[in-house]
């Protein structure tokens, strides 16, 4: 009535025999059922008696293998029977250890609780799970691997570090000047031009800074008699001219005497000189300069001016031409693509902030410059126009700097083994605060105030736009609720305002007066760390830490310019920031032999067990005004700390209602 169920443990073969078949019947292939099929195949292929006995062998002998291997796979049968030689040493092999290692388990166990103290193991040399005769073996702890020495920097390696910076002038002409290097205008009264003379000593000063004087010596004499002898070689007498020289040390008045001395006996107004700044607020300071030098002369000075439409600028460069330009990389290229300017008369070209410049890629502005310059001149020869590169920080990355094709170019820069230099007016204030009190850093800036001077300049550097206006909202917020709104102005500079703002902002600052009693505090980024040139900025603060030595000379040259003094704070969280600042940053700066080594305003060494400065541990007067100050700065009162934690609510209630 029903079909017999299918059993896949049987193999049906019709074309064996019955005999066949019945020896089938008895075979229980389990892990061996394709080796009997494959082996059934085969004997269907082959019909001569000799291969029929072999087959009958291979067939009894595979079925003594499978009934080995159902007793095995019984729990309650236990295989300590030797191994013999005929059966497969694949599947005993795998058998065996399965119950050699149940075996071992077990045995260690026993052997763990009656020998706990014992070091020795003992193995069975036949892999089987008994302990007897086995082999000693000593054991030992668990030790380290060895590590090779650690490799620290000796005095020539260090050397050799520093003189790497230098590598990328190596093949460079090298002019060190230091700033002893002072001299009075009049000393060159033989190579300017009267008109030229007067108007340096009437406006600027009477004497030089080292890095005019350097300049004016090495090009005023050739410059001179190539003018009397013939034009021609001019540029490739002079050659390119490569200056590192620290801000406020006068840069643009340096390369300023030597074009306006060279455009001074010039009868048709071309453009021959082109002046690229990084910013628009540079554009106006360089402008300001050579205005006061170029009175009496007629030479024509035009700026790229962003407020008014391109079209139109470029229409009034096509009908005036002048003899000077000033613009930034992206208008310069705007002006090259509408043929708005010819080069084909260019003599001299001024790159300030240069290292900002060569990291800008503003349409490719440099490239495309260069290319103009070949497309435009008759003369192709290298060094057909003389190129003055001026950096605080002049970069030592050689592939930027061979994309203006230097021509025989010479490095001048202060005799000195780091890389960057402060003016040697400059005070350094080393501020460490502790990391519990770092969320009150806007009231540890508020502190430092009373520090300062009365009509003190500040200009503080934050990390970004949002920074800077948080931190100018929440200031004004604490002076307000301490009555102090009128004694400090704040205000916050950055690149969110619009340029008419900014400058407002920058105008109003700079033309503080100082006999008035009243603290003027411009919050800002590093958009102003460069090239800004603001009368009387008394003091710099630095609430983030700059993130290079290079950044920091940037921000410190916003200060003690020309010879002035200055003061720069620098507020310094935890000991990463402070190790960050003595590592990175200050190792790469050389402060001149005659000036001011940096102050550390930290918590002091030389205290009693009350907290009070014990006077037999402090051996210097000085060392009591760094304590009595750090400690002015750090004291937060309970009433303070109410202030300061309504102030942020009302700030967190601004931001939400915007």
């Amino acid at each position: 009535m029903f079909a017999a169920r299918f059993d896949p443990t049987k193999i049906v073969d019709s074309s064996q025999t019955n005999e066949e078949q019945e020896q089938k019947k008895t075979v229980i292939p389990l892990k061996r059922t394709r080796d009997v099929e494959s082996e059934s195949e085969e004997e269907d292929e082959h019909e001569d008696e000799s291969e029929e006995q072999d087959k009958e062998e291979t067939a009894k002998n595979e079925i003594s293998e499978v009934s080995d291997s159902e007793n095995e796979s019984e729990p309650e049968v236990e295989d300590n029977t030797p191994i013999e030689d005929g059966d497969d040493d694949k599947h005993t092999l795998v058998m065996s250890r399965f119950h050699q290692t149940l075996s071992l388990q077990e045995s260690i166990q026993k052997y763990d609780k009656t020998s706990e103290n014992d070091s020795k193991i003992t193995t069975n040399s036949d892999l089987q799970p008994s302990f007897d005769n086995a082999d000693n073996v000593a054991t030992h702890e668990l030790e380290f691997i060895p590590q090779p020495d650690i490799v620290r920097a000796d005095k020539t390696m260090k050397s050799a570090i520093e003189e790497s910076h230098s590598t990328a002038w190596i093949n460079t002409k090298k002019v060190y000047y230091d700033n002893t290097m002072i001299k009075q205008f009049d000393e060159y009264k033989d190579e300017l031009t009267p008109n030229l003379l007067q108007n340096i000593q009437r406006n600027f000063s009477t004497n030089t800074f080292a890095i005019q004087t350097i300049l004016l010596d090495n090009i005023l004499h050739v410059l001179n008699r190539s003018m009397k002898l013939t034009k021609k070689n001019l540029t490739r007498r002079i050659g390119d001219l490569l200056i590192n020289a620290s801000t406020g040390s006068g840069k643009t008045l340096a390369y300023s005497i030597p074009i306006i001395q060279a455009l001074s006996n010039r009868t048709v107004n071309r453009l021959r000189v082109l002046i690229i700044v990084p910013t628009k607020l540079l554009i106006q300071q360089v402008f300001d300069t050579l205005n006061k030098l170029v009175k009496g002369t007629g030479i024509i000075i035009t700026t790229a001016k962003m407020d008014q439409s391109l079209r139109e600028e470029s229409r009034k460069l096509q009908q005036s031409e002048p003899d000077i330009f000033i613009t930034t990389p992206g208008r310069l290229v705007d002006h090259l693509q509408l043929k708005s300017i010819s080069l084909k008369n260019l003599k001299f070209l001024i790159l300030d902030e240069a290292d900002r410049l060569l990291n800008q890629s503003f349409q490719n502005w440099c490239s495309e410059l260069m290319t103009t310059i070949d497309n435009d001149k008759l003369d192709h020869l290298p060094g057909n126009v003389v190129k003055m590169v001026f950096s605080a920080t002049l970069s030592t990355d050689t592939q930027k700097l061979h994309d203006l094709h230097l021509y025989n170019p010479r490095l001048f820069l202060i005799d000195s083994v780091k890389l960057y230099n402060l003016p040697s007016t400059l005070q350094e204030f080393n501020i460490t605060v502790p990391t519990a009190k770092s969320m009150y850093k806007p009231l540890l800036l508020l502190h430092l105030l009373p520090l300062l001077s009365s009509t003190a300049k500040v200009i503080v550097f934050v990390k970004s736009n949002e920074a800077s206006l948080r931190l100018a909202t929440l200031i004004n917020i604490i002076l307000q609720k301490k009555n102090m709104i009128n004694n400090v102005s704040v205000n916050s500079f950055n690149s969110n305002n619009s340029r008419a703002q900014n400058r407002k902002l920058v105008t109003e600052f700079s033309e503080t007066k100082t006999d008035q009693s009243h603290a003027s505090i411009l919050i800002t980024t590093d958009i102003m760390s460069r090239g800004i040139d603001i009368t009387n900025v008394t003091d710099i603060v630095n609430y983030d830490v700059p993130i290079s030595s290079q950044q920091y000379v940037h921000r410190c040259g916003r200060t003690a310019r020309a010879g002035a003094s200055g003061n720069a704070y620098n507020y310094l969280v935890g000991r990463g920031e402070k190790k960050f600042w003595t590592q990175h940053v200050s190792n790469d700066i050389s402060r001149d032999i005659h000036g001011f080594e940096p102050k550390f305003w930290s918590k002091p060494d030389n205290l009693d067990e009350d907290g009070d400065i014990d006077m037999e541990k402090s051996e210097k007067v000085e060392d009591n005004i760094s304590v009595e100050n750090y400690n002015s700065i750090m004291e937060i009162s309970d009433s303070e700390d109410t202030l300061y934690k309504e102030a942020l609510n009302d700030l967190k209630e601004m931001a939400s209602t915007k």
